[in-house]
């Protein structure tokens, strides 16, 4: 079993948090994928994770497209493929978990082996029961744009079947991880719709403590009983997705019109107090000092308009 997350150097201090919260309840490896230039200025080795990975070890072939062509998220998502076929290649594990840097694990990741139910591929939906039509946010619509399930997580199993869901999705991920959702497509995620109906070894978890995050709070109550954060007070926290997250703890969800607030969500704040404090651990990993790849690609991408989205598809 190994897991790995994927950042820019900017994300460190939260994929610090990730890791300790993994390698404080067992000994498993944890890998780190930079999806940036190697800084001169972060000693990468005192980080503890026990193997780092630069975009220039992946072996990438369009490689260089995807830097002038990806802004600093669709090019952080892009490597995900890429990413679980390197550690396949590498290694003879069978099982590989994803996380996304701003996650913080509350569980060995030994106690999700119930869930895998022989199947080959892990996913975790956003939400599990409907929102309320109100006009705060988030409403269903965030899914049908963004997809059905969050790729902040993503179990494998060594199968032919994940191996050929890997070539599958790693090929679209090479020129089409891209934030256009005008023509339907939403970085790594949006191809997930397809993936059960694609690759029928798919285990969906149902399972409120797993990717607990602002987009979900209207079913799941999180609250700590004796120390151990606890969903709806009778399931175990697995992982709480800390996305948007505001270091002045003054929002819950981003948004001018969140459904949600500390205010009306009391119970979150000990939890995002508890993140705070292992963050600021880190205060010399923020990144203040690092620009992503030294400012050679840009960190957003230009809008196109109508017109020149309608010539960039002719001229495909």
């Amino acid at each position: 079993m190994i897991a790995f997350t994927i950042c820019s150097n900017n994300y460190l201090a939260k994929a610090k948090v990730l890791l300790n919260s993994i390698k404080s309840r067992e000994n498993v490896k944890v890998f780190l994928f930079i999806a940036d230039l190697k800084s001169e200025n972060i000693d990468y080795e005192s980080l503890g994770f026990d193997k780092t990975i630069f975009p220039s070890d992946l072996e990438m072939q369009n490689l260089q497209w995807q830097l002038e062509n990806y802004n600093i998220v669709e090019f952080n998502t892009a490597l995900k493929g890429v990413a679980f076929e390197y550690i396949f290649e590498r290694t003879d594990e069978e099982i590989i978990y994803y996380f996304d840097p701003d996650i913080k694990v509350y569980k060995k990741l030994g106690d999700f082996e119930p869930y895998w139910k022989n199947s080959s591929i892990l996913l975790t939906p956003h939400t599990l029961s409907p929102l309320p039509i109100d006009g705060l946010f988030p409403e269903e619509n965030l899914f049908l744009n963004h997809g059905i399930y969050n790729l902040g997580f993503l179990g494998l199993r060594r199968t032919p079947i994940s191996i050929a869901f890997l070539k599958w999705w790693t090929d679209r991920l090479s020129e089409k991880c891209i934030i256009d959702l005008k023509d339907g497509y939403f970085t790594d995620q949006i191809w997930f719709n397809l993936v059960p109906l694609f690759f029928k070894d798919v285990e969906i978890l149902e399972q409120h403590g797993f990717n607990a995050a602002y987009w979900n709070l209207h079913e799941r109550d999180i609250s700590f009983n004796n120390g151990h954060p606890t969903v709806n007070k009778e399931k175990d926290l697995f992982f709480y997705h800390f996305s948007g997250f505001d270091e002045n703890l003054k929002v819950l969800t981003p948004s001018d019109k969140p459904r949600y607030s500390f205010d009306n969500k009391p119970n979150l704040l000990p939890l995002y107090k508890d993140y705070l404090i292992d963050l600021n651990k880190y205060l010399y990993l923020h990144g203040a000092k690092v620009i992503y790849y030294n400012g050679l690609y840009p960190l957003k991408k230009k809008q196109l308009t109508y017109l020149e989205r309608i010539m960039k598809r002719l001229n495909r």
